[in-house]
């Protein structure tokens, strides 16, 4: 087998797939058996021909990592694909990023597939623009919006409305490759009473659907051991979905921090459903050592402390809490020296919020 094998590698093939672009040998010698260019006339054809439709050279780079064989298609059939993309109106930068992400375009029909695909986008979208948004993100379109064309209808079936399904379209694709896990999901999100009609439903959904159910009783779980039934958690979940996108140990390690140190309960933790996903390192940390030094000198009330100050955006919080004192040089300093050393000690976790740099 290991001789039949090796006769149908392309050692050239494999030799500058190695060279030009630094695949590794046994990834390249394994590709090289698609590949039928004996010499680099044709590669570099190819090469040149995507440089001269706006590709930058790392485009070049990494759609030849992602699929080798468009070294050997014909020009017509990579311009035909590069053209219809721009009458979308897609600019050259954005033809490179649609091809590196989704390479199979290059590779399929353009009647058969591209087009068929992209009208089943575009018709849901109702847009060029969002169309090609979508196509921006890294997801088999071609091969997969039959399911999603079945969780479509699904969900259009309960009363989703369409700017909704347009919604996750844009934003969350790969779920509506699964359907089945599509109609479980929304059977669940119907016992436990949301509204097919709303946003959050749309939400909910999403965040259920991406993930496994390991993953989510591991989150149940987490919640729970602080004193909540499931019942009581699938509520919040439902107010706002992202309360269930964190992992079971950052959700814990948020919990013991706002429980144990801060002494907050529950119902206030229900109030401020986003608390769970703010970064513990980067924020919460950092913030919270700001406070206690303000509350050390009599500058605030112990009552004024409250989930708030965790969600306020960097430069209102530093507005609020920091710039506003003759001492604020020395609140500013311990704030990054808090939080750069927490950061290091417990790793640049990522967070819902956004964050903007001192």
């Amino acid at each position: 087998d290991s001789i039949s094998s090796s006769s149908l590698e392309n050692p050239f093939a494999a030799s500058y797939l190695v060279d030009k672009f630094g695949l590794p040998s046994e990834y390249a010698s394994q590709v090289s058996k698609d590949l039928h260019f004996k010499s680099h006339e044709q590669p570099e054809s190819v090469i040149n021909l995507l440089l001269t439709h706006g590709f930058a050279l790392p485009d070049v780079s990494n759609l030849v990592r992602r699929a080798p064989r468009v070294l050997q298609f014909s020009a017509e059939s990579i311009v035909t694909k590069i053209e219809f993309l721009r009458s979308r109106g897609a600019s050259s930068r954005d033809v490179a990023d649609i091809l590196v992400r989704n390479p199979q375009i290059l590779e399929c029909s353009l009647e058969n597939h591209v087009i068929p695909a992209y009208g089943f986008i575009k018709g849901e979208i109702r847009s060029d623009r969002k169309a090609l948004a979508v196509l921006k993100r890294r997801w088999n379109f071609l091969s997969g919006y039959a399911d999603a064309s079945v969780s479509i209808n699904v969900l259009r079936h309960i009363g989703v409305p369409q700017s909704n399904i347009a919604h996750v379209l844009l934003t969350n694709p790969g779920i509506l490759f699964m359907p089945d896990r599509v109609k479980q999901t929304v059977e669940e999100l119907k016992v436990r009473g949301s509204d097919p009609s709303k946003k959050t439903f749309v939400s909910a959904l999403m965040v259920k659907c991406e993930q496994g159910e390991s993953k989510w009783r591991e989150k149940i779980d987490a919640y729970k051991s602080w004193g909540w039934t499931e019942e009581e958690i699938f509520v919040i979940f439902m107010k706002f979905p992202r309360f269930m996108s964190n992992s079971g140990e950052k959700i814990s390690a948020v919990m013991d921090f706002v429980v144990n140190k801060l002494g907050w309960g529950l119902s206030l933790i229900e109030t401020y459903p986003r608390l769970p996903g703010v970064s513990l390192e980067k924020r919460i940390i950092p913030r919270d050592s700001v406070i206690q030094s303000l509350l050390s000198r009599g500058t605030i009330e112990k009552k004024s402390y409250g989930p708030r100050v965790f969600l306020l955006s960097e430069a209102d919080f530093l507005d609020k809490y920091v710039r506003r004192y003759e001492f604020a040089d020395e609140l500013l300093q311990l704030y990054r020296k808090v939080r750069d050393e927490s950061q290091l000690k417990g790793g640049s976790e990522s967070c819902d919020e956004a964050e903007m740099p001192l």
